[in-house]
């Protein structure tokens, strides 16, 4: 416990008629005590975390909040994530913080730019790390559908052009098994295609999911009774008897 003691001296000087004055001095002392928060009986304690909790609710998208600043940061990593894949956040900042994830293709109606996905590689920050690796979980299989895609595609132009020489010798025959295999990859090539586009959206959303429970958890840990016992506890907050923050 602190005790401050503040002391305040009045000086009343009174002059009468005929000049004669008459000087009357007054003290008044003013001690006011702060407490710890381990100073605190139990029911200030409450009192103090009750209200800290109720502050953080009200100003939770504000900055200067424990929950502003940790979504801050996750928001910050999935926007370096947005950065370098074919991903964005679509975010209304003025009734909530939760955002959905898409492959970019849906805002312009086109597929999702799959061909784009390279493995994402964390910041070395916790949020980073999570929505990194939930990421690449499905990058690398994109990853994969990348190199048959091009496989397929190179052994179409490899049979398309086999054809081509064919039809020039002459060789109809030839030519028609050349184009039936030329098409068979094509075919591989479209499918490829469309399950990897389809992937990449998977894996925006997936990551959206990811950023929505971070952002979540965090403002449940900011806004529960053992964050702020634990931040009062080892913290240098005064307090009033009652619990009221100085």
């Amino acid at each position: 416990m602190r005790t401050t003691t503040t002391y305040t001296q009045t000086v009343t000087i009174v002059t009468d008629d005929d000049g004669a004055r008459t000087i009357t001095r007054s003290h008044h002392a003013d001690t006011s005590a702060e407490y710890w928060f381990t100073e605190l009986n139990p029911a200030a304690q409450a009192y103090a975390i009750e209200e800290a909790i109720s502050e953080e609710e009200r100003t939770a998208y504000e900055w200067g909040s424990q929950t502003y600043f940790a979504t801050d940061e996750i928001l910050t990593a999935a926007r370096d994530l947005e950065k370098h894949q074919p991903v964005e956040f679509a975010q209304d900042y003025g009734c909530s913080w939760y955002g959905t994830a898409r492959g970019t293709g849906n805002w312009y109606h086109r597929p999702a730019d799959w061909q784009s996905v390279t493995e994402q590689q964390d910041t070395g920050i916790c949020y980073s790390m999570d929505i990194c690796n939930r990421w690449n979980e499905y990058a690398r299989r994109i990853i994969a559908m990348q190199e048959g895609y091009e496989q397929a595609t190179d052994r179409a132009y490899i049979h398309d052009e086999n054809a081509d020489a064919a039809a020039d010798n002459g060789a109809h025959e030839i030519e028609q098994a050349e184009r039936n295999r030329a098409r068979f990859y094509e075919d591989i090539a479209e499918r490829i295609e469309d399950a990897a586009e389809e992937l990449t959206e998977d894996a925006a959303r997936a990551v959206g999911n990811i950023v929505d429970g971070l952002i979540e958890s965090e403002r449940d840990y900011y806004q529960s009774p053992e964050f702020w016992r634990e931040w009062f506890s080892e913290g240098d907050e005064r307090f009033t008897r009652d619990g009221e923050r100085i």
